[in-house]
């Protein structure tokens, strides 16, 4: 069997899809004796070196800065695998297999869906305020595949400007992509601070699918799924060739595409108001004997109950609950001509306490009894 040191973080999504990954590939029947070491940033030249004397065969980590124990890391004579290292730092040696998520696809992903949501005024990226590498890197995706619709987007400034008045100051509709999921939860509670409806006037899209974090948040966020499990799964694979002198490791970076966007409610665009109608209209139709209000109608759009009634008044010049009224009535005309039920029976159907109660109704919209108009129209 052949030990192996896996030091990666527990403390966050990506870090524990990172020991999912490699453990299923050491389900996979691979002759593996995993030791789980310290997480990256607290590995020592000391640490190192003592667990390289009680014999090891490989390494599986990660890190994206350089620390002490990196620096002694990269001088060990044994196969490693380096998951998401700086491309820009890591070490070109034979022994020593890097891979990456795919920042730049990280950041096209979110760009592509932001727009199949329709026109914005404007985009904007918030990034990481470390300026970490993937940050930079998904700052940059979000840009080129923007460019191809000639949009610039605006990029946050932190320590210049409060970031709820950065985004009272942008063209609204926007649409904000932020570098991780709890940066993006931020961007939604300054939304909040400064009444800015999510998504009606700001689409919000974060990184890693923390489901914590995503479902939590109000509204629920939109995020960027990196493969976190395929990309330690590679690592695993690659370190073992290594280890098993197959070849060494691979001459450039390994990098993984995103699985896709999970979309959720931040980013779940307002549709154009002859849509909402049409959706309202079938919704009112099918509901109305249920003792359905405003409130379900606009709760089944999506939309604030105020903008459900500006959009009902504004193509059909009258209330919803007009709207379910009629229904109510069109529901009950058609149980009078169709069928020899009682009213005590159509009541029943059509929402109504009682027969009192629906006779009270219809002589109110219509001006006759509904006994005098079933004789008038069977």
């Amino acid at each position: 069997m052949k030990k192996v040191l896996v030091s990666f973080s527990a403390n966050s999504v990506a870090s524990r899809e990172f020991l999912t990954g490699v453990f299923s590939y050491v389900n996979a029947d691979h002759a593996w004796n995993l030791q789980l070491g310290p997480e990256p940033y607290s590995l020592t030249p000391e640490y190192l070196a003592s667990t390289v004397r009680d014999g090891l065969d490989g390494i599986i980590t990660g890190m994206n800065r350089v620390t002490d124990g990196y620096k002694a890391l990269i001088k060990i004579d044994l196969p490693i695998a380096l998951n998401n290292f700086p491309p820009e730092l890591p070490p070109r040696r034979p022994n020593i297999a890097v891979l990456h998520n795919d920042e730049t696809a990280i950041g096209r992903a979110a760009a592509k869906m932001l727009r199949s949501k329709g026109q914005f005024r404007s985009y904007g990226f918030v990034p990481n305020p470390e300026r970490s590498y993937w940050s930079v890197f998904r700052e940059r995706g979000f840009r080129l595949e923007l460019a191809r619709w000639r949009q610039i987007p605006h990029t946050f400034r932190h320590g210049k400007m409060e970031l709820g008045e950065w985004l009272k100051s942008l063209p609204k509709p926007i649409a904000v992509f932020a570098a991780f999921d709890l940066l993006a939860a931020r961007v939604i509670e300054a939304c909040k601070g400064k009444r800015l409806c999510v998504p009606e006037q700001v689409a919000v899209v974060g990184v890693d699918n923390d489901e914590v974090i995503c479902n939590a948040i109000r509204p629920t966020l939109s995020s960027v799924r990196p493969d976190h499990v395929e990309l330690a799964r590679r690592a695993a694979a690659e370190l073992d060739k290594m280890m098993h002198g197959k070849r060494t490791s691979p001459p450039r970076p390994i990098f993984i595409p995103p699985l896709g966007v999970i979309e959720r409610d931040s980013t779940r665009a307002v549709p154009p108001a002859g849509f909402l109608i049409r959706e309202g209209l079938a919704y009112i139709n099918e509901n109305a004997v249920k003792g359905i209000g405003v409130k379900d109608v606009a709760r089944h759009l999506r939309i604030s109950e105020s903008l459900a009634r500006l959009r009902f008044r504004t193509i059909h010049g009258r209330s919803i609950k007009d709207m379910i009224l009629d229904a109510r009535l069109a529901e009950i005309k058609r149980q009078l001509e169709k069928t020899s039920d009682t009213l005590v029976q159509i009541a029943a159907k059509t929402g109504f306490s009682s027969a009192c109660r629906l006779s009270h109704f219809f002589k109110t919209r219509c001006g006759i009894a509904p006994q005098t108009w079933r004789i008038t129209h069977i």
